[in-house]
């Protein structure tokens, strides 16, 4: 009994890491994410902290306002979530189409910046 105790413990400290995971890295206080998931800034306080589980239905409107699947919760790999790595490669797809050799440096600052 014991052993599901700490498994259970184990599973919502990992959902608490993922949830404030997705709020750091969309730049959100937790004011501004509970708004966002209509919820009290309690909920995420706690679930944040690991001291509540959030539930299926939280869970499931943090996944739909964040657009991440529901197993993001549950994934032990590494599941970055970040906008704007997503629009930085996007500019680096299009500036590889670049001929000029100053273009392509300055593009290989960007990179190693990044």
């Amino acid at each position: 009994m014991g052993n599901a105790k700490a498994n259970q413990l184990k599973t919502t400290r990992h959902i608490a890491r993922k949830i404030l995971q997705l709020r750091v890295t969309n730049n959100l206080t937790q004011e501004k994410f509970a708004e966002k998931i209509n919820v009290d800034i309690r909920t995420v306080s706690r679930a944040e902290s690991g001291c509540n589980r959030p539930s299926a239905e939280t869970l499931e409107m943090i996944a739909e306002a964040f657009n991440v699947p529901i197993s993001y919760f549950y994934d032990k790999s590494i599941y970055e979530i970040n906008k704007n790595k997503a629009e930085i490669i996007l500019e680096i797809n299009a500036k590889l189409n670049v001929s000029n050799i100053r273009k392509l440096s300055k593009l290989n600052k960007l990179i190693d910046f990044i």
